[in-house]
């Protein structure tokens, strides 16, 4: 429940844990950094339940995760170790949920287990960031290193992360946080920014798949920057602590302003430490943080601050309304999808099924798109001070998934299509669990080399997999070697059914499945001169269509020094003067390139030098010097 943030000081358990520091901050300075080696990674993923919530551009978070993650890890990370911890996986309202799930070990190694570790996770509890960290640190072990936090929310455990980085640096703990904020708000954004500062890190933005890869990259580059000495600000200091609760002792975000001599003088909030100029007689107008970014009913204190340090303040507010959303399929709860509250025909917030969120009250009509197949309205009135679940009745639906197998019992991942009354209704993609309204379908699989013959298909009840046999046989397309004969190293061609036309991009040396029929290997166009290969295929036969390439030469075109050129010369073109057909007829000089034989001008595009007419051999190269008249 992220609105319920309301953050407490870490006290004396903090300051038990902090007794520990001095030794892991005194090992920290000599370890393996100092030896040239690179400094230890460890990540620390959010798998609280807010993470099944979407991003701008509809994508479940913790999917983009997972693709962003696996591509981070797929990079460039040089040898250093790598562990990997999860919190808010395993228990709904756990505020220790938090378990190193890959201890720190090499890089190959442990891209494997993590990936594996990621694709297994289900988001479930809440967001203990500052416990996880904590944790984290006594993972590392002493050992300078970096972390990379990846939250979608704030601290839902009462404890301050930022408060935390503060002691950290103090201590000189030498541990450095990156944090990729996933789908936060400003004061959201705010409040892991702080994290990421006070540790020496940076932060970065991830609102969109895209965005959250880009997020990865950027992190990526920020850690081969080497740690700077941390630097603590000494001197005296002003700072102003504030709690928020309402008459029923329920604690809230809140946000405001400081008012010194009746002019404003910051702007204060429960989620930060703020920091005063001096000592003086304030003013504080605060209220609870909406969902719309707004303050509700400011309420009205003095605060007097006449000591350096920090001082305290507990506020009473008013109770704003309180909403929630529940997603319900056949009665069963689902997880559902972002909801949009509009009131007087306009948006007025956002919220997640997993938040509870703060708002004003009125009659509001929330929506909602789970799938293409429920887009859903409810009416309900808010009131001040209460709850309102909105409830969410679906169009019950199913999930089936489709595995096609080839002849020889390999499974093939490829897209399909469930088709009624002849409109498509889903799209599919084998291997991937797809949810529809049940029912009966005609299933259609229009894959160039392998269609599928429309079919039925029953799709009754939940979970349901359905193997679809596929009539194939296979073509391997090959070009046949030659140190000569080649433009360019061959990477693909082109394979055309000639029963059906058209054609797509194939791979080289393995085996393609296709439907029994004739076939038309095409060659790249770029690699060198070849002729298409024509192939019959069986069900269950594997034929080779082989490239033989045609005997090629080559021309390299130089220019003799002279002062006669008006200007430097530093292009050639090449004509066929036998009708033979050519890939690249422009030339820099001193470059060979290859062509058919046969002959040739070699055009200098300069007035002042004539054309050269040559004779290209199979295998032979043929130098041309252009002079100046």
């Amino acid at each position: 429940m992220r609105q319920f943030a309301g953050w407490a000081l870490i006290g004396i358990l903090v300051l038990s844990w902090l007794a520990a520091v001095p030794a892991l901050a005194a090992t920290a300075g000599e370890g393996a950094e100092e030896n040239g080696a690179l400094r230890r990674l460890l990540i620390d993923y959010d798998s609280s339940n807010s993470m099944w919530g979407e991003l701008a551009d509809k994508t479940r978070k913790y999917e983009a995760g997972r693709t962003a993650l696996a591509d981070f890890l797929a990079s460039e990370l040089g040898e250093r170790e790598i562990a990997f911890r999860a919190y808010g996986h395993r228990d709904k309202t756990d505020c220790r949920d938090s378990e190193l799930i890959v201890p720190f070990s090499a890089p190959d190694e442990a891209r494997t287990k993590i990936a594996e570790a990621v694709a297994g996770i289900r988001p479930k509890g809440k967001t203990p960031i500052t416990y996880s960290l904590r944790q984290s640190l006594e993972d590392l072990g002493g050992v300078p290193g970096d972390i990379l936090l990846i939250s979608d929310g704030i601290e839902t455990c009462d404890i301050d992360p930022c408060e935390l980085m503060r002691q950290w640096r103090e201590a000189n703990v030498g541990i450095r946080v990156f944090v990729v904020g996933v789908g936060l708000t400003d004061l959201e954004r705010q409040a892991m920014n702080c994290i990421a500062e006070e540790s020496g890190g940076a932060y970065f933005d991830a609102d969109s798949a895209d965005d959250f890869a880009e997020a990865l990259s950027g992190v990526g580059e920020a850690i081969e920057t080497p740690a700077e000495p941390a630097t603590v600000e000494r001197g005296e200091t002003y700072a102003l602590l504030i709690k928020t609760a309402d008459a029923e002792g329920r604690s809230y975000v809140s946000q405001g302003r400081l008012l010194l001599d009746g002019a404003e003088v910051a702007q204060v909030g429960t989620h930060k430490r703020n920091v005063l100029d001096g000592p003086g007689e304030y003013t504080l107008e605060i209220g609870p943080l909406l969902a719309d970014d707004t303050t509700f009913e400011p309420v009205t204190k003095t605060v007097s601050i006449s000591e350096p340090g920090e001082t305290t303040v507990e506020v009473q507010v008013l109770s704003p309304s309180r909403v929630t959303s529940r997603f319900v399929d056949g009665g069963e709860e689902q997880h559902g999808s972002l909801v949009y509250a509009y009131l007087d025909g306009e948006e007025r917030f956002r919220f997640r099924p997993s938040d509870e969120a703060l708002a004003r009250p009125g009659n509001y009509t929330f929506k909602a798109t789970p799938n293409d197949d429920n887009e859903l309205s409810v009416d309900a009135a808010l009131t001040a001070g209460e709850h309102t679940e909105v409830l969410f009745e679906m169009t019950s639906t199913v999930t089936f998934t489709i595995v096609y197998e080839l002849p020889d019992g390999t499974e093939v991942r490829r897209g399909s299509e469930l088709w009624r009354d002849g409109e498509r209704l889903y799209k599919v993609f084998s291997g991937n669990p797809t949810r529809v309204r049940p029912g009966v379908y005609e299933l259609r699989s229009d894959d160039q080399n392998a269609p599928l013959k429309p079919r039925p298909i029953e799709i009754r009840t939940d979970g349901e997999e359905f193997r679809i046999a596929l009539a194939a046989g296979f073509v391997v397309i090959r070009y046949a070697p030659s140190e000569w004969d080649y433009v360019r190293t061959p990477d693909r061609a082109f394979l055309e059914s000639i029963d059906r036309g058209k054609s797509k991009y194939a791979s080289l040396d393995v085996p393609i499945p296709v439907a029994p029929g004739r076939y038309r290997a095409n060659p790249h166009s770029s690699v060198g001169f070849m002729d298409p290969v024509e192939v019959t295929v069986g069900e269950g036969e594997t034929v080779e269509a082989v490239f033989q390439p045609k005997k090629l030469g080559e021309i390299v075109v130089e220019y003799a020094p002279s002062d006669g050129y008006k200007k430097t010369p530093d292009r050639a073109s090449v004509y066929a003067l036998e009708g033979q057909p050519i890939l690249k007829g422009f030339m820099r000089p001193g470059k060979a390139q290859k062509f058919l034989p046969g002959r040739y001008k070699v055009d200098p595009m300069r007035s002042e030098v004539d054309p050269v007419e040559i004779v290209v051999k199979p295998h032979e190269r043929t130098t041309v010097t252009l002079k100046p008249r």
